[in-house]
């Protein structure tokens, strides 16, 4: 079997290593520095989990194909991804 760019799958799985290397980034960095960047950091990190949970879902999972299933579990896995960063926020905050 010879990967191909052309691929989605193959751009699929480039971007989720992408994404992982990022959120990877920001965490070790993030004890260096203020305080406050560490709220800011988990966010970033959500965003960059939010962001692989949409590829899967589209790519691996074939919804790409399907706009209105597309729509329903974006709806439903951003909705997911906000109380995330909600409830993460008041952590931080408390």
């Amino acid at each position: 079997m010879k990967l191909s760019w052309s691929d989605p799958l193959v751009r699929a799985w480039v971007a989720l290593m992408a994404l992982s290397l990022a959120a990877t980034a920001v965490a070790i960095l993030r004890p260096q520095s203020p305080a406050w960047a560490g709220t800011v950091a988990g966010a970033v990190i959500l965003g960059f989990a939010w962001l692989k949970a949409r590829i899967i879902l589209n790519r691996y999972l074939g919804l790409a194909e399907v706009p209105g299933a597309r729509r329903g579990f974006g709806a439903g896995l951003g909705a997911f991804a906000l109380a995330a960063l909600v409830l993460y926020a008041l952590g931080q905050a408390g």
